[in-house]
């Protein structure tokens, strides 16, 4: 053999020792002395962004185009992931010829929005039809792959190569968690799933390497992250109609348009981690208006079957993410957890008893929308959600499990909300200017003040009163329950600290020493001492065990070590373990 240099785009026939197939033998043609001097490889590199348009310009003056260079120029760069996948010489050569198909029948080519799916389409179809010529004429076909051509031709190549693809990239995803890269061996692989794909079988054989599929060695991948992801979302959703080889027609609206099935990705996969097929899958909604409808449909039966809330959470984010508007839509009891939402139009939506929990509702349009019963856990907002109250608040506090919320309001009643729902589980009435609430360490109680000078201690779930503790002569500023939930804690008008038994009502200590209102108290994580701050500028620290007094803090003394007064401030919010080693 006699070959001084071989060019080749077929890298994927080559394995990993092909060195040792071209490397020339040594002098003598002695096997174990290769003549690595006399071997040379040159490899074509990806092209740049100023590569890719010079062969643009180069491109354009070679046929009668109605397209400049800047016009290719303008969709490479702002379809996604397209420049990128072009890097490759013979990959942009093929997406020029198929850029302008997807403009045919259009008259004003400068305002033609062209989507990234309508690009996939033209540019796999247009890689099938090559490859079935490419097939047509080799002459090295065998006899059986000639007649499996010839069948495949008349029922349509370009169908059965979109249907090879598409099952491959479902079976991807459903096998290998999307894992692009499929290894096989003929013989380990022979009973399994690979075997469809990638075996010897005469059809299978002929697609493959009909299909955008690259191989080195053992292992096969699609040309690009992106085309796994196309083909993915076309298992999802295929608009196609194909007639013969070269007819493709959309068929939106057509009596034949595919129905969801209830076993596809888009009920079993969550689909919010893939960006990319989400939005193929929206561009397919601006150009179907039959597959907009299905996903509606979609939602709509997640209203009565709980088994479609991951279909349901994908298609609203499809709609969302497609500019679709859900202004006024009649949204009650729709099961759409962990939706991407973020800036849809929901104004005046009717959200009834709606799960949307874990929903991105960022930047979303809510106006006068009904959230009444919602399912709202996780709910992520960009701006917060609030509570409009009836009156001015003076309190409030979250329950230590995180489930629900206590508001104390002036001249008014403290009201106890559901932070799943915001709805109202419990309102005690008759009380008035509540300056303080604390729940026990289990969350099934609430203590709280008002101007009567009482500590009032409620149980939640059966909204009954449990005890009423009475002893401060003025109005009490702020209460609170210790760590282990024994003791309670209050802190008053008339200057003292009073240290109560949970179970039983019984004041235990009233603790005397600070000269001004007593503003504030806090067990510490502890719960071994109590720390209080009174207008009379010093906080002080208390034994619970004894209720005897320890150490004085002033803002004018400061600390013996010259910490300032802040730095007191926040341990006495936060609580410290060890007050006299480290405040």
């Amino acid at each position: 053999w006699n070959t001084k240099m071989v060019i080749t785009c077929r890298t994927q026939f080559l394995g990993p020792d092909y060195y040792n197939h071209f490397v020339p033998q040594g002098e003598g043609g002695h096997y174990d002395r290769p003549a690595l001097n006399m071997f040379q490889e040159a490899v074509i590199a990806p092209f740049s962004k100023a590569q890719i348009e010079n062969y643009v310009e180069q491109y354009v003056p070679l046929g009668p185009r109605t397209w400049h260079t800047q016009d290719y120029m303008d969709r490479l760069i702002a379809i996604p992931n397209l420049l990128d996948l072009v890097r490759n010489p013979f990959l942009l050569s093929l997406a020029l010829e198929a850029l302008p198909g997807v403009t045919e029948g259009k008259q004003d080519l400068s305002k033609i929005s062209i989507t990234r799916v309508q690009l996939y389409d033209t540019f796999v179809t247009h890689w099938l039809d090559v490859n079935k010529r490419r097939l047509q004429t080799n002459n090295a076909l065998s006899v059986d792959d000639r007649a499996m051509l010839s069948q495949l031709a008349s029922e349509g190549f370009i169908f059965w190569g979109l249907d090879y693809a598409t099952r491959l990239a479902q079976a991807i995803f459903d096998k290998q968690d999307g894992n692009p890269v499929v290894k096989y061996s003929p013989i380990r692989d022979k009973n399994t799933w690979k075997t469809e794909f990638l075996g010897s079988q005469t059809k299978a054989r002929l697609l493959r390497e009909s299909s955008p599929l690259t191989r080195t060695d053992n292992q096969f991948r699609f040309l690009h992250r992106s085309m796994l992801e196309y083909f993915f979302s076309r298992a999802i959703y295929s608009p196609v109609k194909i007639d013969d080889d070269s007819d493709l027609e959309d068929d939106a609206g057509s009596p034949c348009s595919p129905f969801l099935d209830a076993d596809s990705s888009l009920f079993r996969r969550n689909l919010l981690p893939e960006p990319s097929i989400i939005q193929f899958l929206c561009d397919r909604v601006k150009s179907n208006p039959d597959f907009k409808q299905q996903l509606r449909a979609v939602i709509e039966q997640s209203k009565t079957d709980a088994g479609a809330a991951t279909g349901a959470a994908n298609a609203i984010t499809i709609l969302v993410r497609a500019g679709v508007s859900f202004n006024g839509a009649d949204l009650r009891g729709v099961r759409i957890p962990g939706a991407d939402l973020s800036e849809g139009q929901f104004d005046s939506a009717q959200l009834q008893e709606a799960d949307l929990t874990g929903a991105n509702l960022s930047r979303s349009w809510l106006r006068q929308a009904d959230l009444s019963n919602a399912q709202l856990r996780d709910v992520q907002y960009e701006e917060l959600p609030y509570l409009e109250m009836s009156s001015r608040v003076y309190s409030c506090a979250y329950s230590p499990d995180g489930t629900l919320l206590a508001a104390g309001l002036f001249k008014g009643d403290l009201e106890i909300y559901n932070t799943s729902t915001w709805t109202i589980v419990l309102r005690i009435i008759d009380v008035k200017d509540v300056r303080s609430i604390a729940f026990s360490p289990n969350s099934q109680q609430i203590v709280f003040s008002d101007d009567d000078r009482k500590v009032r201690l409620w149980d939640c779930a059966s909204g009954k009163e449990v005890l009423v503790m009475e002893g401060h002569t003025r109005e009490v500023y702020s209460v609170e329950f210790s760590p282990c939930g024994r003791q309670i804690a209050s802190a008053s008008e008339d200057e003292t600290v009073r240290l109560w038994d949970a179970q039983t009502g019984e004041s235990r200590f009233v603790l005397k020493g600070h000269t001004g209102i007593v503003a504030s108290v806090k067990f510490s994580p502890d719960g071994r001492h109590i720390v209080s701050g009174s207008w009379d500028g010093t906080i002080r620290f208390w034994d619970v065990e004894t209720g005897e007094p320890g150490r004085i803090l002033s803002p004018v003394l400061g600390m013996g070590d010259g910490l300032p007064l802040a730095m007191t401030m926040v341990c006495c919010s936060f609580g410290m373990r060890s007050p006299e080693s480290q405040v």
